[in-house]
């Protein structure tokens, strides 16, 4: 976003606290490594870092997040709420049903969310959500919501710097056929994660859960799953438990608990 496009969601903005405070950089190296620094000097819940492009962004499994100028949205959100760190994940799934309703709000039909922490178009990734904790003793010091949407980058343009990767990526722009203002969809991104956010807060657990499994691509779906010690195996996705892990019934009829790894709807 350039700093005219920064002052446009400044005038946007409608939330109470979360994006009252943007730090704003041409280029970064990571807005979620930007962000720990200040978190870790006292900044404020709320506060939100935007980059235009990213050096070294970061998603799953120390992956890079491709993030070239102009085109999307590379931001990331500090949030101190009182939680244990066990369930901290919890945030992953409402920062996706953030997402799901801000896409749906700009006019795209039937995002859904891939667990567990993409959002999909037709199959293809427009979004990811990558969570960073910090503890304190027993509870959560904060949490580090970094988001990052593929808004208006064109096929060529996903092709060139998505690579292999590109038959599996796609944008905003791409779906509705027509660029998308970068400043309106992230002030309606940001009034999405409070609204979640608050009524997580209110309602607590299940009420995130429910609202997230509705908003699933995977429910009942046969998937394969690439564990993080290379194993694969394939069964059922039947859900998920009280802490956003994954549960899929093996041909075996056992069922087994993801915590981290990939999992691809087959």
């Amino acid at each position: 976003m350039t700093s005219v496009m920064m002052r446009k969601l400044n005038g946007l903005l409608r939330t109470e606290n979360i994006g009252k405070v943007i730090h704003y950089y041409d280029e970064a190296d990571s807005t979620n490594s930007v962000l720990a620094k200040l978190a870790e000097n006292g900044a404020s819940e709320g506060t939100a870092v935007i980059a235009d492009t990213q050096t070294r962004g970061r998603g799953r499994l120390e992956r890079k997040w491709i993030s070239p100028p102009g085109v999307n949205l590379y931001i990331s959100i500090l949030l101190r709420p009182s939680m244990p760190p066990g369930e901290s994940p919890l945030l992953t799934l409402l920062a996706s049903i953030a997402l799901v309703e801000t896409l749906k709000k700009t006019g795209v039909e039937k995002p859904v969310i891939k667990w567990p922490n993409d959002v999909q178009i037709g199959g293809r990734k427009v979004a990811g959500v990558l969570t960073e904790m910090r503890s304190k003793g027993e509870s959560v010091d904060f949490v580090i919501l970094g988001i990052g949407v593929n808004i208006n980058m064109t096929r060529a343009q996903i092709n060139s710097e998505m690579r292999e990767a590109s038959r599996v990526a796609t944008s905003v722009k791409e779906n509705l056929g027509k660029d998308i203002e970068r400043a309106k969809f992230t002030a309606d991104m940001l009034a999405e994660i409070e609204i979640w956010y608050k009524s997580f807060a209110r309602r607590g657990k299940p009420f995130i859960l429910k609202e997230w499994t509705d908003r699933w691509g995977g429910q009942n779906r046969r998937v394969r799953v690439h564990t993080e010690d290379k194993n694969t195996y394939e069964g059922t996705a039947v859900g998920i438990d009280g802490d956003g892990h994954l549960l899929v019934k093996t041909d075996e009829e056992n069922t087994v608990k993801v915590i981290a790894g990939d999992v691809t709807v087959i």
